[in-house]
């Protein structure tokens, strides 16, 4: 790959921007193109590092309710009829009349431009969270159709936690499932969204199935979000402090049995 010419599609892979396609055209060549790794690693460093490292400041708890007055404010002062100066009122009173005025425009941009604020980080979380199930639908298909579907082959969760916690930065929940026809095929280390992340691998019948489980910052505990990408069902959701990902082509009813399987055994720390 010509990384100077391709920049643009390597900046949307560590993005996650790029189609299924794309992003196992790109993991595909960084197999065999050291340069190109060493880049796309260097990239997605800087990421972590920035999300680590830059400051966040969360919004008042009364945010809300003080725009909401404020533009109530400025529709009832835009409503009432703006008062002529009086006779005689000095230039300046004038002034300070006509001044006044517009403070209902002034207040209704400033609302307008908060709201906007607030839709645009209401979109770039939507369009994360498209990304990261695209992520690990890529990771998906591609444990299913290479040689890479674990990296520790076993049954026996005693064996998989240690090897993945020793090479995580944290300790992944890791049990069998509780359903029938499920068999636990072992773990491995994969990454979404630039961080690593556990992979548990189960066989429900004839088909694979991924549970992804990482760190979850948000802290509280969620209900699974259902969604169907590219053929396969997709759940996530967070639960005591890590966040789950599963992902299989099972057909919905035994999905959701496997979604319920995981949140019970997960729920055992």
């Amino acid at each position: 790959m010509n990384t100077t010419g391709d920049a643009w599609k390597i900046d949307a892979f560590v993005d996650g921007e790029l189609d299924l396609a794309g992003q196992l055209e790109i993991e595909e060549r960084m197999q065999h193109d050291d340069a190109l790794r060493q880049r796309i690693e260097g990239l997605r460093a800087l990421r972590e590092s920035v999300r680590e490292k830059a400051d966040r400041h969360a919004a008042p708890a009364g945010l809300h309710e003080r725009m909401s007055a404020m533009l109530e404010a400025a529709r009832r002062e835009t409503r009432a009829p703006a008062r002529a100066a009086e006779p005689g009122a000095s230039g300046w009173a004038h002034a300070l009349h006509r001044w006044l005025a517009w403070r209902p425009l002034v207040a209704s941009t400033a609302f307008v431009a908060m709201l906007a604020v607030a839709l645009n980080v209401a979109v770039l979380q939507s369009s994360k969270q498209e990304r990261l199930m695209d992520e690990a639908v890529a990771s998906h298909v591609r444990s299913t159709v290479g040689q890479h579907l674990v990296d520790v082959a076993s049954s026996d969760h005693h064996t998989v936690k240690p090897f993945l916690s020793a090479r995580l930065g944290f300790s992944p929940p890791v049990h069998e499932l509780q359903l029938p026809g499920s068999v636990f095929l072992g773990g491995r280390v994969d990454y979404l969204d630039g961080q690593p992340v556990a992979a548990l691998v189960y066989r429900q019948g004839e088909h694979v199935v991924n549970s992804f489980v990482w760190p979850d910052s948000g802290g509280s505990d969620s209900a699974p979000e259902f969604s169907s990408e590219r053929g396969f069902l997709v759940a996530h959701w967070s639960q005591r402090g890590m966040r789950h990902c599963v992902i299989s082509d099972v057909n919905r009813e035994e999905f959701q049995h496997l979604v319920n399987a995981v949140r019970s055994s997960a729920a055992t720390g």
